[in-house]
């Protein structure tokens, strides 16, 4: 099981891939954030296996936050 958080500040978004992850029994969405400052303290929190990250994002962008983390999850970056 791929304990996993999604990071958009987009609700529609991350709505969108939280439904298209439903489809893997594997993946087990484990919290959501917003923005990229919650997104490091869920990270810190539940040290997932897996993130959904957005790059544009108020308070820390994307790669501002990677740069933070001390937990490296694997990332898939979901941005338009």
């Amino acid at each position: 099981m791929w304990k996993t958080i999604v990071i958009d500040d987009e609700q529609l978004a991350r709505q969108r891939i939280k439904r298209l992850l439903k489809a893997y029994d594997e993946i087990d969405v484990i919290a959501e954030a917003q923005d990229g400052g919650k997104g490091l303290e869920l990270i810190h929190l539940h040290l997932p296996d897996l993130i959904f990250l957005d790059i544009e994002m108020p308070v820390l962008n994307g790669f501002e936050m990677l740069a933070k983390l001390t937990h490296q999850p694997k990332v898939v970056f979901t941005t338009a």
